[in-house]
């Protein structure tokens, strides 16, 4: 080729990677700024940040391969990154069984750094030594953990920066979304919940505070009334409370938050949703698919009990889009597996 086409190639793969990066990054910032509760935001924006990361590259290594050397450097991290990260899951989980009940849900982060550990630990001997069908197995195995690491992050990180994002929205009502009570009183994760509902029904000038939570078959009242109770012998105005006492979920805390909002005299603007800091995103996200006018805020959680919770909201997402899920985990961690079994046997 000439030196022509040379510089034209040389040019191209240094500003084409640049402009579909500020593409990429325009069309996230305007779908985040008008509606921030999209779960799919999620996704994009860490897809932004990686084409980000890559166009740094780009720029700091022309005239290398920006993206084969991001290849090496995950691939060299990766293993370490996991193994810190399975650690701290196991170590959490331990305090998390020690503190609470045992249950499933409070032992998502112990399996979790099992599941890493025993992964990594298998690693070597299986892709030296072990039959194809183990080292297919395990590349199945691992491309999955890839993409549920991939998906984690992506909520992760962004369910920080929506609590950012709508810290400041205007709110004309505030629902807090109940948890449970010990017999008929309030525990200390609801009281935070309701202190933080308090707080921001002053700091948003809100005309009301909805209680929102049914009776359980093993509470001797409605919780949504033992909050409104609460809320008082805690100085709040009762003229601003109301109590919403029939929902039994998180889906029907909102829907039924939203018609009381909605039936009074007043016509009712947005409106905040207060819980648990580890539900934030998850509760926002739904009052969207219900078409419930209102951004989300959270009480601060013990850090303990924050990763399993965390790790519960993630399963929780991924079982609502569980069809979406298992096509998109099919396409990315079968072919690999499939390609290795096929020139074995061929």
């Amino acid at each position: 080729m000439s030196g022509g086409t040379n510089l034209l190639i040389s040019v191209a793969v240094l500003v084409v990677p640049l402009v579909v990066t500020a593409v990429v990054c325009t069309f996230v910032v305007r779908r985040v700024r008008r509606e921030p509760r999209r779960l799919s935001n999620a996704y994009w924006l860490l897809a932004a940040a990686v084409l980000l990361g890559n166009a740094v590259a780009t720029l700091g290594f022309a005239g290398s391969n920006p993206v084969l050397g991001t290849i090496v450097l995950l691939t060299v991290t990766s293993p370490l990154l996991a193994l810190v990260f399975a650690v701290f899951l196991i170590l959490n989980g331990a305090v998390m069984l020690r503190r609470e009940r045992v249950s499933l849900g409070n032992s998502l982060s112990l399996l979790a750094g099992l599941l890493i550990v025993v992964l990594l630990a298998v690693a070597v001997p299986v892709m030296l030594t072990g039959p194809v069908w183990l080292r297919a197995l395990w590349i199945l195995c691992a491309l999955a953990a890839y993409f549920l690491a991939f998906q984690f992050v992506a909520f992760l990180g962004y369910a920080r920066l929506y609590r950012w994002l709508v810290r400041d929205r205007p709110a004309d009502w505030v629902v807090v979304l109940g948890s449970g009570l010990h017999g008929s009183a309030v525990p200390p994760l609801l009281a935070d919940r309701i202190r933080a509902g308090m707080t921001e029904l002053d700091r948003r000038g809100a005309r009301m505070l909805v209680l929102s939570g049914g009776k359980g078959d093993d509470e001797r009242l409605a919780e949504g009334e033992a909050m409104r109770r609460w809320a008082v012998d805690h100085g709040a105005d009762p003229a601003l409370l109301r109590a919403e006492t029939a929902s039994r979920t998180t889906e029907q805390n909102l829907r039924l938050s939203d018609e009381l909002v909605r039936g009074d005299p007043d016509p009712a603007g947005p409106g905040l949703i207060v819980t648990s800091d580890y539900h934030v995103f998850l509760a926002a996200v739904l009052a969207r698919r219900l078409g419930v006018d209102a951004q989300a805020a959270g009480a601060p959680t013990a850090g303990y009990y924050w990763p399993s919770a965390v790790l519960r909201e993630f399963v929780a997402i991924l079982r609502e889009h569980r069809v979406v899920n298992a096509v998109l985990l099919v396409l990315i961690a079968v072919p690999a597996p499939l390609a290795l079994l096929a020139v074995a046997s061929g």
